[in-house]
């Protein structure tokens, strides 16, 4: 297979570019999944982004606005939307997203894996 190639604006990118690396060192992918690793490492600078901008404000995560009203900092809406546009590209791309599963190379167990794998002892038990 033909070597990836990093687009421009994550090249350009050092926070982007090293966040590549990271996804794409040890697995395969086609040219035509760049457009989405692409736009998951901008997911992952805006996470980090977010992150160090709630870390510089103490700990605090809400502020009262003119009215007095207690709201939550807009950051923590901004990491909520990226950490589920994460999982949803690294979903599409095919990279595990738990440290378990990376670690042991077992998938997680769904409810259509488990009913697969009783229907087929089953059916083993039977023939044999």
């Amino acid at each position: 297979m033909a070597k990836l190639t990093k687009p421009l604006g994550v090249e350009s990118d050092e926070y982007k570019s090293a966040k590549w690396d990271e996804l794409t060192r040890g697995r395969e992918f086609a040219q035509s999944d760049a457009p989405a690793l692409a736009l998951l490492c901008q997911w992952y600078k805006i996470a980090a982004t977010a992150q160090d901008e709630l870390d510089s404000l103490g700990g605090q995560t809400a502020y009262k606005n003119e009215m007095g009203d207690l709201k939550a900092f807009p950051q923590i809406g901004t990491l909520k939307t990226a950490s589920a546009e994460i999982r949803q590209l690294n979903k599409q791309l095919g990279i595990c997203d738990t440290h378990e599963e990376a670690a042991s190379g077992k998938r997680q167990a769904t409810i259509l894996s488990l009913s697969s794998e009783r229907h087929e002892k089953r059916r083993a038990v039977s023939q044999g």
